[in-house]
């Protein structure tokens, strides 16, 4: 009596398995490698956006965020400009003055002091949320006034700000955009 088996050997199903494991070892890195690059391209688009509404809140206001006039939450020497997430580590060893911390959301999503009056046209941008590693996007608001370059910048994937608030470029793997 001749029986009719059908199935897969155990040789055929360690071969199957071999044949995903090793698809599954190339395509791996390859998705987290355009996870990482998406990324950092969103933060690179935030702080464009970032860039923009401050660049037209200045044009309607005709100041930048540290020199708002008047007295009270108004008054002028703002250091550090901050977005939403976790304030990245390494700040004080780069030359980032924390010494006033103010949120962008009070100048660029509402006139949270009442310091531009009828001047300010906003809201700029409805949001800054945390940079795609959970950290804040920040602006070393003194050189507003002074003569160093103005950093939008994210700490990138390794949540510590290597970029001295006097460099040309952003250094390690921060993610910035010099404004002036």
């Amino acid at each position: 009596m001749i029986r009719n088996h059908r199935g897969f050997t155990l040789i055929e199903v360690i071969v199957v398995a071999g044949i995903i494991a090793v698809l599954a070892g190339i395509l791996v890195p390859l998705i987290f490698k355009e996870i990482d690059e998406a990324k950092i391209t969103r933060a690179s688009a935030d702080i464009r956006s970032i860039t923009s509404a401050l660049i037209v809140m200045k044009k309607d206001t005709g100041m930048w965020p540290n020199l708002v006039n008047g007295g009270g939450a108004c008054s002028a020497g703002v250091t550090l400009l901050y977005g939403g997430g976790v304030l990245p580590a390494g700040l004080a060893a780069f030359g980032w003055d924390q010494s006033s911390l103010q949120p962008l959301e009070n100048y660029l999503s509402s006139d949270a002091n009442a310091c531009y009056g009828a001047q300010w046209k906003g809201p700029y941008l409805a949001q800054v949320t945390p940079d795609p590693w959970g950290n804040q996007y920040l602006i070393n608001a003194t050189n507003f006034s002074a003569n160093g370059p103005v950093w939008i910048i994210s700490a990138g994937p390794n949540g510590a700000i290597e970029t001295d608030v006097t460099s040309a470029v952003p250094l390690g793997d921060d993610i910035g955009l010099r404004l002036k």
